[in-house]
């Protein structure tokens, strides 16, 4: 179902797409299209991905334009062959882009301009100026857009894609531990999707991360939290999981066994409460750590590996719910949380 979050992107491409058309219809430029697909291009569900997409789409549309318009005077006013210069404008920025990712909107941007021709009342030349300024519109009212939806609530969507994570490890916990285990494929498939859902984490932090930092600047306090340090403790947590899987699969005959069921059921308890917490819900605090702790650890029946490992898992979490300026430290102290 879609969230407040989503319907806020949806009501901004609409707020877009009239804008942008305005601006142009204001200006009284022919082809207001230009603007609109530039603002679509730009804009983006959290502020600060628009502003990371915004700035590099400036840079690289600036490029463009001026290579563009040169292309354009070229073959208007020395006569060059259009197509060839085209073909190699383009291409030339096109090659560079695989080097400078900012200049991945040039080659598109050189083409429109390039690809404008005259008409009744403008001359070519003209014409791709104008393509120019509408573009640079388009640009403006995503940024604008950007900005006004800049208090938007991006952290507690960043906090939920973390809950979603948590959520997703302790159910590939519990599959590690099922009395019908699952196959080595299988199991190598929800990894891979466990992956891939902590490189979308990823993404989102570092546009969680910009936003942050501008609304920091904006209200003159430092920054509370830090999105990307959290993304990798989230990460560093799947290992943590992980590590029960490894540690139980090296025991050796002679070994004492923890009670693999209670203890996965245990460990995912604690996934859990964390993901409940990042979404609104109970306090994930000492109190609660080391009561989750405390049924990792009766689970333990005598196994040596199952504190330690247990621990790492409780710091990590405890890092991965704290506020503050020490949201997400990256060394491990020593922990007692299940003392």
């Amino acid at each position: 179902m879609p969230d407040a979050a989503d319907w806020t992107h949806a009501a901004q491409l609409g707020a877009a797409v009239g804008l942008a058309w305005g601006a142009s219809a204001l200006l009284h430029l022919p082809e207001g299209f230009w603007a609109v697909m530039s603002a679509l291009i730009v804009l983006r569900p959290a502020a600060g991905a628009t502003l990371g997409a915004g700035w590099d789409r400036v840079r690289g549309t600036l490029a463009g334009t001026l290579v563009g318009l040169a292309g354009v005077a070229l073959r208007q006013v020395h006569g060059v062959d259009g197509t060839a210069t085209t073909l190699l404008l383009v291409g030339l920025l096109a090659a560079a882009s695989a080097i400078l990712p900012w200049l991945r909107s040039a080659p598109i941007t050189a083409l429109i301009v390039l690809g404008s021709g005259s008409t009744a009342q403008h001359a070519p030349l003209d014409v791709a100026a104008m393509r120019a300024i509408e573009i640079g519109i388009g640009v403006g009212v995503g940024l604008l857009l950007s900005f006004a939806a800049l208090w938007q609530a991006t952290a507690q969507r960043f906090d939920a894609a973390c809950a979603q994570v948590l959520r997703r490890i302790a159910g590939q916990v519990r599959g590690d531990f099922d009395s019908a285990p699952i196959d080595e494929a299988q199991r190598e498939r929800q990894m891979d999707a466990l992956r891939t859902a902590l490189r979308d984490l990823a993404v989102l932090a570092l546009g969680a991360q910009r936003e942050a930092r501008i609304a920091a600047r904006l209200r003159r306090q430092p920054m509370q939290r830090d999105p990307v340090r959290v993304a990798r403790i989230a990460a560093r947590t799947l290992h943590d999981a992980a590590a029960f899987t490894r540690h139980a699969a090296l025991r050796r005959p002679g070994d004492a066994h923890e009670d693999s069921a209670a203890m996965a059921a245990a460990v995912a308890a604690a996934l859990e409460a964390a993901a409940v917490h990042l979404e609104g819900g109970p306090p994930f605090d000492e109190a609660a750590r080391r009561l989750h702790g405390r049924a990792v650890a009766v689970t333990a029946r005598g196994a040596a590996w199952v504190q330690p490992s247990m621990r790492l898992l409780l710091q990590d979490l405890a890092a991965l719910t704290r506020r503050g300026n020490d949201a997400a430290p990256e060394a491990r102290a020593p922990s007692n949380a299940a003392a």
